[in-house]
């Protein structure tokens, strides 16, 4: 599935791109995997990994914004604004639908200098203590930058969602990567990597509203991270030699 606008939806076929129609009660999203019969769409198959944003305090389902991505780019940009807080809410979400998250800092040919600089990083560096083995790419889409390269090694072949707050830069990297602007607006658009694998396109998240399923998984992470301390803490303390030696 490329795109869904109401019932009509994008696919990818092995004859091509064709417009189908969603059967009533289907709700499928860019990404999905559907058995089609000509024009209509059958059935959406079961979704390996989503991508969800919350869409309140009280909202327990959220909104599934992609399906069957292998990666999860959560896109920054690298200004003084950039927090903890915020960067670790989209990274739960991102890692709460089971794909692996990849932090990407966008906009490094704006990043700020000196002691400004140093804050983000030090906060990013309290972020990571939270967030182990999340991979970091820092990058630019302005001509004589580095980094795009890399990200492009790392997603080749993989269906890539990329998800941020409005105006981090997720639109210029898709077009960056793919070398075509994603068709259309308001919602999740899939568009083909050159030599294989697809980038999706995911609308805006407001890092800053209420998301009752960031919090969830944010206090179910905490909880964990809690309990393996205690458990080495323990441990050590069993550890620990007797007095004198002995």
């Amino acid at each position: 599935m490329t795109d869904v606008a109401g019932s009509e939806c994008g696919c990818l076929t092995p004859a091509g791109p064709v417009r189908a129609l969603a059967r009533p009660g289907l709700t499928p999203v860019a990404g999905d995997w559907a058995v089609l019969s000509g024009p209509d769409l059958l059935t959406v198959l079961p979704r390996q990994t989503v991508v969800r944003r919350g869409r309140g305090p009280d909202d327990v389902r959220g909104e599934v914004l992609a399906a069957n991505a292998d990666l999860v780019l959560v896109v920054q940009a690298f200004t003084p604004e950039l927090t903890p807080a915020r960067t670790e809410k989209l990274l739960a979400l991102a890692t709460a639908g089971s794909a692996m998250p990849v932090l990407v800092l966008s906009q490094l040919d704006r990043a700020p200098d000196g002691a400004a600089a140093r804050s983000v990083l030090a906060d990013l560096a309290v972020l990571a203590e939270s967030c182990p083995g999340t991979p970091v790419l820092g990058l630019s889409t302005a001509p004589g930058y580095l980094g795009l390269q890399r990200l492009r090694t790392l997603i080749a072949g993989s269906v890539t969602a990329v998800f941020g707050e409005p105006g981090c830069g997720k639109t210029s990297l898709v077009e960056a990567l793919t070398g075509t602007a994603p068709a259309g607006t308001g919602g999740a658009h899939l568009v083909p990597l050159p030599g294989g694998g697809a980038v999706i396109d995911t609308p805006g998240c407001d890092p800053d509203a209420p998301d009752w399923l960031a919090e969830r998984y944010l206090s179910r992470l905490r909880a964990a991270q809690r309990a393996r301390w205690r458990a080495a803490s323990v441990s050590r303390r069993r550890l620990r030699p007797l007095a004198g030696g002995a």
